[in-house]
C-alpha cells in the first residue's frame, strides 16, 4: 500500500507534519533535562513503586511536573473528545 498525497492540494498538512517535526527535534535539543548527567536515575530506583501514590513519587523523581501536567491534559483532553465525538455519528 502506498501513500498517494497530492502535495500541492494538501501543502498545508505536509507544512504541518514538517513543523511538528522541527518542534519536536527543537524541544528534544534545547531540553536541558535530557543532557543531566545520569546521577538521578540511581534516585529513581531507589523508590518502590507499591501504589498510586509511590508511582507518582517515582515519576516526579526524574520527570519534572510541568510535562507530568501537560500528559495528564492530553489524556483528559482525548478523553473529552472521544466521549463528546462518540455522540456525533459521522455523516456517510
Amino acid at each position: 500500500m502506498t501513500l498517494y498525497l497530492y502535495v500541492l492540494q494538501n501543502q498545508w498538512l505536509v507544512m504541518a507534519l514538517l513543523c511538528g517535526v522541527a518542534l519536536v527535534l527543537a524541544t528534544a535539543l534545547v531540553y536541558q533535562a535530557l543532557w543531566l548527567p545520569r546521577g538521578t536515575e540511581k534516585k529513581s530506583e531507589a523508590i518502590k513503586v507499591r501504589g498510586p501514590a509511590s508511582f507518582l513519587a517515582w515519576l516526579r523523581s526524574f520527570m519534572p511536573w510541568v510535562i507530568i501536567l501537560l500528559f495528564m491534559a492530553c489524556i483528559a483532553f482525548t478523553l473529552f473528545e472521544i466521549s463528546y465525538n462518540a455522540g456525533i455519528p459521522p455523516n456517510w
